[in-house]
């Protein structure tokens, strides 16, 4: 089976235009559970243009998740701030995300550059209090290879080419490296969760070519709701309005 974990990073980036509350994050992170996710993720960036450490804390406080019921995915940098708030909080996953200085989305994986020793140091331990560490990939095997050599227990994978490949309609190549990545992933014995602008439509020919553990989506289940939502509340807005004389 594969786990749906429910990004609700959007729903805190609108919450924060105003700064009045509104809309309730955890209210959101309570829909999505009853909607059927088995997960909640959350990114808390160093910036807090969305998710703010004492989001982390307000989610983490849910019941479903205390409980161990629905897991619970912290994304992000390996920043000390973060570093002592999982340690504490303990959720089911921390799933390291390379950051890039000035970019509006999470949009390359692990490299041969990065902080290899600190990922091991950051890895064991995550794993001493219980907390299974994921990091983010590119769709290429030798991006699997750096991480698993740094004992963690499970990569995702970026789906973001592959998803605009399939929005060309030209996805076939972008789909068989993701495979590729993916067989390289199950040989190294890793679980294996993918995420970044999946789509109702896209899910479909991914799913029939890789079994995956898990795959965190938010963008688009936000994007959907609007729309499948927003003539009802135009609606409800309006008979709230008086007809005038």
């Amino acid at each position: 089976m594969t786990l749906l974990s429910v990004n609700i990073n959007k729903i805190a980036l609108l919450r924060n235009s105003r700064g009045t509350g509104t809309p309730d994050l955890v209210q959101g992170a309570q829909l999505a559970i009853a909607g059927g996710a088995q997960g909640i993720t959350v990114h808390p960036r160093e910036d807090q243009r969305h998710i703010t450490l004492d989001d982390v804390i307000a989610v983490a406080d849910l019941p479903e998740i205390k409980s161990g019921q629905v897991e619970f995915n912290v994304e992000g940098d390996m920043r000390e701030d973060l570093f002592n708030m999982v340690r504490v909080l303990k959720p089911t996953q921390f799933t390291v995300v390379p950051v890039m200085a000035g970019e509006v989305t999470s949009s390359r994986g692990w490299r041969a550059y990065d902080d290899h020793d600190h990922l091991e140091y950051w890895a064991a331990e995550m794993r001493e209090v219980g907390i299974r560490t994921a990091v983010f990939v590119d769709p290429e095997p030798t991006s699997v290879e750096l991480a698993a050599a740094c004992t963690i227990e499970a990569v995702e994978i970026y789906t973001g080419d592959y998803a605009a490949a399939f929005e060309r309609g030209d996805h076939a190549a972008a789909l068989d490296a993701i495979e590729r990545t993916a067989n390289t992933a199950r040989a190294l014995s890793l679980r294996l969760n993918g995420g970044h602008d999946l789509t109702v439509d896209n899910l479909g020919p991914l799913c029939a070519r890789v079994q995956f553990d898990e795959f965190s989506i938010g963008h688009h289940i936000a994007s959907d709701a609007l729309f499948r939502g927003f003539s009802g509340a135009v609606a409800d807005f309006k008979s709230a309005v008086p007809e005038g004389v």
